[in-house]
């Protein structure tokens, strides 16, 4: 026969069950706005039920309703999506911020005073020169417009460099962070672990902390995640466990000793090594990825781009003004760099070797030459050439000739210089030269030559301090009178007339605008277009990086978006089952005392009827 007094656990059981899932949905809505919070439900099942006879045999009678758990809602498939591609628009948010920055650096915006437009003016005023070539203010102004893009270049330099120093500093609190966030991860393994030990509770509110922890530690890198036996999250990257059950690997930037750049000399720390046994760890994705990308390639890349320019300046640039003249008549002097040092040319016949430096140290190099900051120094640039045309050739198949030394007059002055013998290899021995047009010609005497090496120099007896080398060629041929009209390898040139020449400037100018030999530092570029396509190149990665994160940006919200429709906790369906669980909550209790007001009949009113 069934109890009498068991309703009274099925309206107890009732009021419980309504009971915890009221104050579950009070803990729903107390977290709703809280980062990484899961909505939790109460899980509820009828008890077993009690078997009672009846007129027609055995009967199920139910006891009311048992809580089995209080679980919380999560779809661990979107989880692991949102780790794989929120790794990939860290990388690429630090990439924006990372060519946001260069951008800022070179400042090259229209309208702006970006090395384009110091480049812009410095050209202009050798322009200006070449038209005003005897003007003193004019000369001023291109000393002081090379001044300014030596400033911007190394400005530039500096601002790329303090970029490094800055992402040195990231990636060390970045390290720091993963540490922090490993070493709590494997802490809640452990709470997690001893508190699921037998399978019947659930650390709900513990699992939500370190799946928060793992959202903020995949974007940071590619993270793989699995759940072992225990309950404990095994998190790697690359082949490093970061954190499990058993503990945590730290990670470690390398030792700054050992991460100086060999060819800027600044601290550039990227290798991060993980435990004891410094095992390098390899992002593949992330915000530590780009972190790293920016060290060892991107900043790299740019600084490169302003050491060549830099180079360029020295060396083929300088070339061209140490072949011109200044208004005082001398030549062979530096615009950038220092008065005493030939940084060569790769570019020349032939081509002149210079200095060995580093990639940085031709940024350090370049300077305006301190000898035109001296009283009349102005004088020393070189805005005339030596010679007013190309030297001419008689014949074409013949060594070129290349005109030096130091012109000493004002007048125009017109030369011929004649082969007049070779050797077998076609070494000039001995040559003569003519300044009135060929009707006469003075040898040229031995002691004013050097053919020791692999051409033919005639040294200081042209008139006014010219010399002339001719290259040896096997088709130099020595002059021969008998023949009509005689054989003769005869090269022509002549001089400019006076300071207001200002054809080397109209050369200096165009070195800038256009496209050099191929054997230029600038890979065939003029400086402009070189400097063009390294602005152009910046912007287009810059509009790269900014579509790979709106794509990202999108793809990762709406993945949040599906996260959230399982485990995001709305306030309207709360409010629903706030108002279901209040009614169960007083139907139970209405029961129970339904119950009571029964048994009280029973228990104080049965029997008493006629005492």
């Amino acid at each position: 026969m069934r109890s009498t007094f068991s309703g009274l656990n099925s309206a107890v059981r009732g009021i419980y069950a309504n009971q915890l899932s009221l104050d579950t949905v009070g803990h729903n809505i107390a977290n709703a706005n809280t980062e990484g919070y899961s909505r939790q439900r109460v899980n509820l099942a009828t008890t077993r039920p009690e078997v009672v006879y009846g007129g027609v045999g055995a009967l199920q009678v139910g006891t009311g309703v048992a809580i089995e758990s209080v679980t919380r809602a999560r779809d661990t498939f979107m989880d692991r999506q949102y780790w794989k591609e929120n790794s990939t628009l860290g990388y690429a948010s630090n990439l924006v911020s990372t060519y946001s920055q260069i951008e800022d650096i070179f400042n090259d915006e229209v309208g702006s005073l970006g090395i384009q437009t110091v480049l812009n003016n410095f050209w202009q005023s050798w322009e200006t020169l070449a038209d005003n070539a005897s003007s003193e203010s004019a000369r001023t102004a291109v000393r002081e417009r090379g001044a300014e893009l030596v400033q911007a270049i190394q400005h530039a330099s500096d601002q790329v460099a303090d970029l490094v120093d800055n992402v040195n500093s990231t990636l060390n609190a970045k390290v720091a962070e993963i540490n922090e966030l490993s070493s709590e991860i494997y802490s809640l393994n452990k709470q997690i672990a001893n508190i699921e030990v037998g399978g019947m509770e659930n650390a709900n509110d513990l699992r939500d902390r370190r799946d928060l922890l793992t959202d903020k530690l995949s974007k940071m890198m590619n993270v793989r995640v699995f759940e072992d036996k225990n309950h404990n999250y095994v998190v790697q990257v690359s082949d490093v466990v970061l954190a499990d059950g058993g503990g945590y690997t730290p990670l470690a930037l390398n030792d700054p000793a050992t991460s100086m750049d060999a060819d800027y000399g600044f601290e550039s720390r990227y290798v991060i090594v993980a435990g004891s046994n410094d095992q390098r760890v390899k992002f593949t994705s992330g915000e530590m990825k780009a972190l790293q990308e920016t060290n060892t390639t991107i900043a790299k890349r740019y600084l490169d781009d302003l050491s060549t320019m830099s180079k360029f300046l020295l060396q083929e640039f300088n070339g061209v003004h140490r072949a011109g003249f200044g208004s005082d008549n001398s030549t062979g002097n530096n615009f950038f760099g220092s008065p005493a040092v030939n940084y060569g040319d790769p570019t020349a016949i032939p081509p002149v070797a210079g200095p060995t430096y580093t990639k940085g140290g031709w940024i350090q190099a370049l300077s305006i030459n301190s000898d035109l900051y001296n009283d009349g120094g102005e004088a020393l640039i070189a805005a005339k050439t030596l010679i007013s045309n190309p030297v001419t050739q008689s014949n074409v198949t013949g060594g070129q000739a290349s005109v030096g030394g130091t012109y000493t007059s004002t007048a125009t002055v017109a030369y011929q210089v004649r082969i007049n013998t070779v050797n077998a290899a076609g070494q000039v021995q001995t040559a003569s030269y003519s300044i009135d047009g060929g009707t006469t010609w003075v040898a040229i005497a031995a002691g004013d030559t050097d053919t020791t090496n692999a051409n033919y120099t005639i040294l200081n007896n042209l008139p006014n301090g010219l010399s002339l080398t001719i290259t040896t060629d096997i088709d130099n041929r020595a002059y021969d009178p008998l023949p009509v009209p005689p054989v003769a390898d005869i090269y022509t040139f002549s001089v400019p007339q006076g300071n207001a020449s200002g054809d080397n400037a109209t050369n200096l100018a165009n070195k800038l605008k256009n496209p050099t030999a191929a054997t230029s530092n600038l890979r065939g570029f003029s400086l402009d277009g070189y400097y063009g396509s390294v602005i152009g190149e910046l912007g287009i990665q810059a509009q790269t990086s900014k579509r790979l994160e709106a794509n990202q940006e999108t793809l990762v919200d709406q993945i949040e978006n599906w996260r959230q429709a399982t485990a995001g906790v709305n306030i309207d369906e709360e409010m629903t089952n706030m108002i279901r669980f209040q009614k169960g909550y007083n139907a139970a209790a209405r029961i129970l005392t339904s119950i009571d007001e029964m048994l009280d009949k029973l228990i104080n009113g049965t029997g008493v009827v006629g005492r």
